[in-house]
């Protein structure tokens, strides 16, 4: 049954994020106002905080809540690790944007489209990276281990604080330096789903991988200007590598977990 715990807490985060994508924001509001509280505690009377510690000690609550929350039944781990699967809130407000550009609203200025377009489809990769990928893989690390609850909900307290503070945004970008590779590869796998051929596609990083597939990315191999057709391919593809992530990692991880 633990197995299961990957595909049910990325289902959870669909259930939540699809029809609450502000769901997001208020979490993140909430784990950044619990790293205030935390971190007054490690302030001197001179007003400096030691950053190291506070975080230390934020992410220590975080993990062992989640883990004893965890322990009590897989169905309950799957729905604490849900919100940590952030870049769901990313498809319903891409949806808004697809709306509103085939309603007209930018028709009598087809720079203004285009440019929409490329900044809803830009935001789609790192997303992705930081929100799917990066839990996924983080997931599977600490499931062998019985610290799958805990690893994502630090994660998720280090997303939230990463802003403020400067060593969790450090530890964030140590770990999105692996997703986003693993997501570009994942990209360059399937992006026939969407029509295009992986050896006529370019790019390094996830960003540039999804819009030299989706055609749009400003150089020679570009095959359309923008519309928004492209905002429904990059979210459906980038969905579709995150669903096969979390159906191999489940596969890979069955021989170790019961």
């Amino acid at each position: 049954m633990r197995i299961l715990t990957m595909p049910l807490s990325l289902a959870f985060a669909f259930l939540l994020y699809l029809p609450l994508p502000a769901a997001d924001e208020k979490i993140q509001a909430a784990l950044r106002t619990l790293f205030r509280h935390v971190t007054r505690l490690f302030t001197g009377k001179n007003g400096h905080a030691d950053e190291p510690v506070a975080l230390g000690f934020f992410l220590l609550i975080l993990a062992g809540c989640a883990s004893l929350l965890g322990a009590i039944h897989p169905l309950l781990a799957a729905a604490v690790c849900a919100p940590a699967f952030s870049a769901l809130a990313v498809i319903p407000r891409s949806a808004a944007v697809k709306r509103e550009l085939d309603a007209g609203t930018y028709a009598r200025d087809i720079a203004a489209y285009e440019l929409r377009v490329l900044e809803s489809c830009g935001q789609l990769a790192p997303a992705f990276s930081r929100g799917a990928c990066a839990p996924l893989l983080l997931m599977a690390a600490g499931m062998p281990f019985y610290l799958s609850s805990a690893f994502l909900v630090a994660y998720a307290g280090l997303c939230a604080v990463r802003e403020p503070c400067a060593l969790a945004q450090k530890i964030c970008d140590r770990i999105a330096y692996g997703s986003d590779r693993v997501l570009a590869a994942l990209m360059l796998l399937c992006c026939g789903v969407v029509g295009r051929n992986p050896l006529r596609t370019g790019g390094s990083g996830p960003q540039e991988r999804l819009m030299s597939i989706l055609g749009i990315a400003g150089d020679e191999a570009d095959t359309h200007a923008p519309v928004s057709g492209d905002i429904a391919q990059g979210v459906f593809l980038c969905c579709f590598c995150i669903v096969l992530l979390c159906a191999l990692l489940t596969l890979l991880l069955l021989p170790l977990v019961s």
